[in-house]
């Protein structure tokens, strides 16, 4: 060593102190790593080598994302599975009362217990519908329908399996029919028929265009009318023959529709003639002796309906093949003679609807204006299958949306690259969220309403890119030339991550919070969304930013394509525009000012200049607005509309609600009260298909001789009452019937002689009393009481309440509150062993799920608006801060919703969904515009700071609203209520988050 330095004279310690300051500078700059967090050493990585990071994020993307439809498949629902609420009180109920009314027949059959077995062990599956209730709950065994409940009301059925003549007797006509040797006319007496099979009918609306029907002075009796509707059923005739959709005569001509037309002609015994010669013949003289015998024919029709039965009695008077489809429900009250609204019901091929899809709207509709028709069929499935067409048109057109999302991207990055890359993560992300979706979450059933998701991926994936190419640009113009790519990503990774966590996290619980919906479709809905909100952020954190770094090396290295940047080549140098705000963004150097900021600049300025007016009138307009927000009403009632108000089959749906015949036929709602089970639900709340166990009340005995004599008057009590309907006999009460003819008979049947004990009446000994009513049910076939081995498990009693789906919530609610209130009193003085039992019924399930909406729409925005003020004051540090972003976040949304309310919407299901958007999107302005306040370092004054979040913040706002209103404003041109909805919802939010947070801040 000593020899080492001596050599070269003096050399050697030259050789050392060089290595010396090397070592130091290694020092140096490990030291400086070091110190650098860790997101800062990722952006610098990542810098150094973007390719290799941007190849290995997409491969990990696609893998994971490939990895969804692999495990879980995919399959998409397309109907409306899953609307109603799960896990609630009424939910529980008809829940348990859906698995048993769909077992009921197999465990009244069970010898051996194994259907009893299974149904408590396992869930019962799948989802039926409301309206398919009535095949789902007959006997799959039986030929004879007649107990089978109704398909829309859940009444008895009035429809039976035979032909029932227009008299009840089974007479017909006295007026000849001339075609009668060609035609089957029998049809046209069998109300059954003519009404209840499906059957196209054309709906009839005299001066379509009058709102009231006090300023109608027309009537669809008169000739101008009757002619046009009677040309309309002969053209409408034709294109059904046509078709080969109508049921023919011998001679090939479809048998004429049921109508005024049909009717007149009857009258005139005229079947023949052309609509000219009967109008001919149809002078005010005859129109006047028409018109008397319409009326009389309802009178009487209306006076002998049997309401109970849904039959109508025995017309004598009546010489017409009359139906009260004809005319509608205010002719002949207070001496009306004018009839505004009728039908006309085609006897009909209805074996594939879908063979009417291409020629429904070529049906004549009159001339529109003296008088107008709209055809439908008597059946829903039509009005789905075109509901489910426009659907998926609409679809296709709100994809359309994402290409104006990718043309501003083009615009607002001029560079294709980065326009590329970003469309590449909005892609990406949907089906890496459809993988944290099934695989994660765990969850099958993906509704069509999911794809709503794509758009709000949309805008969100285009707010972080916006925000993420900005913070680049920001970044790279105010640092030094020489600055390298790994210094910029330094800078801007960390800025741009910690603002987009904020608004992702944000963005992210407002969607989750919508979770405590308990309708699977909204759930797994907003479910979907936040995922897609998690994911659009990771993604533009490992895709985005590698690109940039990308990008910003090809511009560095001076390259000139314009597939990379078709803007200014030049590097940004703005003069000094204002010394205060030179001082505002950073104490030791000016900052350096595109065009755009200089706009932002004016911009922050007129609104500072008049800040607290526009403040003051702000919170006003708030504070007006809170009170119109708390009105939002809910729909007078449940009955949810696929299409617009102004399409044919909905002026359908509304108009034969006028109708005679349905007025008489309209449905009740059963309620069943259950004996013997306990209420709740053992399924998945996120899958419809997914029923529950049946879950039997061990406690349940009626067999104590207080039980039955408490059974025996529970029915009496509950039906003497004005809210409940009975609709057939007690079963306890037909059995003590039962018993009283058979201890009286002289040859009693073996049920009763081996089981009964010789009762006369109730009680009966409680050892028989199992025994006994068993074999009574088995012997009468009562399905109210079900069994095992034995010993009575359930027992039902089956009312109703005169309810319809189109009735008001306020008065389904006030009969719900009325059997609830009746039926816990009764509980209180019920005996042991029949104490536990509960009233179910679809209508409560139907209402409840209006009830869960609204709760959901208040609870998810309270924890969104208390999540966003954690966030803000973790993030800033500031109350004052908070309370801005809080006032911020709640003028956008009780403006928006009181905006929604003078649109008329109401608080439905579909408005329900949008109403979780909103609260998911109102809050990313307000957090971006926190964050970059805060971002500025040093004592810096509120004003200064304000003008730095416009300025720097401003445009990435406002470039990510101008693309979500663009793309908003093209579903506007959907069909659909939803899309239009959905588009609407979008279009009010942008408008006022960005209002809210350029004034507020």
């Amino acid at each position: 060593m000593e020899a080492t330095k001596t050599v070269g004279k003096g050399g050697s310690f030259e050789r050392e102190d060089a290595e010396g300051r090397v070592m130091d500078e290694q020092k140096r700059t490990t030291n400086e790593i070091n110190k650098k967090t860790l997101i800062q050493r990722i952006a610098r990585s990542t810098a150094r080598q973007p390719k290799k990071a941007l190849l290995v994020s997409f491969a990990v993307s696609i893998i994971l994302s490939a990895l969804g439809p692999l495990i879980a498949g995919f399959e998409l629902t397309t109907d409306t599975k899953g609307w109603r609420s799960r896990g609630t009180l009424v939910a529980n109920r008809e829940m348990q009362a859906e698995v048993l009314n769909l077992n009921r027949f197999q465990l009244f059959r069970d010898e051996d217990g194994s259907h009893w077995k299974l149904v408590t062990e396992t869930e019962t599956g799948s989802w039926i519908e409301f309206s398919d209730r009535k095949e789902s709950y007959a006997d799959p065994e039986a030929t004879d329908r007649t107990r089978r409940l109704d398909l829309k009301g859940e009444s008895l059925d009035f429809k039976t399996t035979f032909s029932i003549e227009r008299h009840a007797g089974g007479g017909t006509s006295n007026r000849s029919l001339d075609f009668k040797d060609t035609c089957d006319t029998s049809w046209f007496s069998k109300f059954n028929e003519v009404l209840f099979e499906g059957n196209m009918y054309a709906m009839w609306k005299v001066q379509p265009d009058e709102d009231h029907d006090a300023t109608v002075s027309s009537s669809a009796l008169d000739e101008n009318v009757l002619s046009q509707i009677c040309k309309a059923e002969q053209n409408t005739m034709k294109i059904l023959k046509d078709n080969n959709l109508c049921t023919t005569c011998s001679d090939g001509s479809c048998l004429p529709p049921h109508s005024l037309v049909f009717l007149l002609r009857q009258k005139l015994e005229m079947h023949e003639t052309s609509c000219e010669e009967l109008m001919k013949i149809y002078t005010s003289t005859v129109q006047e002796e028409f018109t008397d015998e319409l009326l009389a024919c309802t009178y009487e029709y209306s006076e002998k309906f049997d309401a109970a039965t849904y039959m109508p009695g025995d017309m004598e008077v009546c010489l017409f093949d009359y139906l009260p489809n004809v005319v509608d429900a205010n002719f002949g009250k207070d001496g009306n003679r004018n009839v505004r609204y009728t039908s006309s019901f085609f006897r009909t091929k209805n074996d594939d609807m879908e063979d009417f899809l291409d020629i429904y709207r070529s049906f004549d509709e009159a001339d529109g204006e003296t008088v107008r028709g709209v055809y439908n069929f008597e059946s829903f499935f039509f009005i789905d299958l075109v509901a489910e067409l426009a659907t998926n048109a609409d679809v296709l057109i709100g994809l359309s949306s994402l290409v104006l999302t990718i043309f501003a991207l083009l615009i607002h990055n001029k560079s294709p690259w980065l326009t590329l890359i970003g469309f590449l993560q909005i892609i990406v992300a949907i089906p890496l969220s459809y993988f944290g979706y099934t695989v994660i979450a765990r969850i099958e059933f993906f509704p069509l309403l999911n794809l709503i998701g794509l758009f709000v991926a949309s805008a969100v994936g285009a707010d972080d890119i916006f925000v993420a190419v900005d913070k680049w640009n920001n970044a790279r113009n105010s640092s030094p030339k020489e600055a390298t790519t790994e210094d910029i990503a330094e800078i801007a990774l960390p800025d741009a991550a910690g603002a987009m966590l904020l608004t992702t996290i944000t963005t992210a619980v407002a969607f989750f919070a919508t979770c405590i919906c308990p309708i699977t479709p909204i759930l797994t809905f907003a479910t979907f969304c936040g995922l897609l909100v998690f994911f659009n952020y990771i993604l533009n954190i490992l895709i985005v930013f590698p690109a940039l770094c990308q990008w910003d090396i090809w511009r560095q290295n001076g390259s000139t394509s314009r597939l990379v940047y078709f803007g200014n080549k030049k590097q940004k140098t703005v003069e000094k525009v204002d010394e205060s705000v030179e001082e505002g963004w950073d104490n030791k150097k000016s900052p350096k000012i595109e065009k755009e900021h200089r706009i932002f600049l004016s911009i922050f300025n007129q609104v500072d200049r008049f800040r607290w007016p526009l403040l003051v009138a702000c919170l006003i307009v708030a504070g007006v607005c809170l009170y119109y927000a708390l009105q939002f009403p809910q729909p007078e009632s449940m009955d949810v509309r696929l299409l617009p108000l102004s399409h044919p089959l909905e002026l359908h749906n509304i108009w034969k609600g006028n109708l005679l015949s349905v007025d008489l036929w309209k449905s009740v709602a059963v309620v069943q009260v259950l004996f013997g089970l306990e209420s709740g639900d053992t399924g998945s709340q996120n899958n419809p298909d997914s029923l529950s166990k049946l879950l039997l009340d061990d406690t349940f005995n009626p067999s104590s001789e207080e039980a039955q004599l408490y059974l025996r008057d529970f029915c009496d009590n509950l039906f003497a009452k004005d809210f409940a309907v009975q609709l057939e006999k007690c079963a306890i009460n037909e059995f003590e019937t039962w018993l009283e003819e058979q201890s009286s008979s002289a040859t009693p049947s073996s049920a009763y002689s081996n089981n009964c004990n010789e009762a006369a009446v109730l009680p009966v000994p409680e050892s028989a009393f199992d025994p006994c009513i068993v074999a009574w049910s088995k012997e009468t076939g009562n399905i109210s009481v079900l069994q095992e081995n034995g010993k009575v498990r359930v027992l039902m009693i089956t009312g109703a309440v005169d309810l319809e789906v189109t009735s008001s919530l306020d008065l389904i609610a006030t009969k719900w509150n009325e059997f609830e209130s009746y039926i816990g009193d009764q509980i209180a003085l019920a005996p042991e062993g029949v104490n536990k039992f509960y009233h179910a019924s679809f209508m409560w399930w139907y209402w409840d799920v209006s009830v869960q909406m609204t709760k959901t729409a208040l609870g998810a925005g309270l924890i969104t608006l208390g999540f966003a003020s954690i966030v803000v004051i973790l993030s800033s540090r500031s109350l004052v801060l908070t309370l801005v972003s809080a006032v911020t976040i709640f003028f956008i949304l009780v403006v928006s919703s009181a905006t929604l309310v003078g649109l008329g919407w109401e608080l439905g299901f579909l408005e329900s969904i949008c109403f979780s958007i909103l609260i998911g999107i109102s809050c990313d302005f307000v957090i971006h515009f926190g964050h970059a306040y805060k971002h500025l370092e040093g004592h810096v004054d509120s004003r200064l700071r304000a003008r730095f979040a416009v300025v720097n913040m401003g445009p990435s706002i406002l470039a990510a609203a101008a693309t979500t209103v663009v793309a908003a404003s093209v579903m506007l041109f959907c069909s659909t209520p939803f899309f239009t909805k959905f588009s609407t919802i979008l279009l009010v939010t942008m408008l006022y988050a960005t209002i809210g947070s350029f004034i507020f801040y």
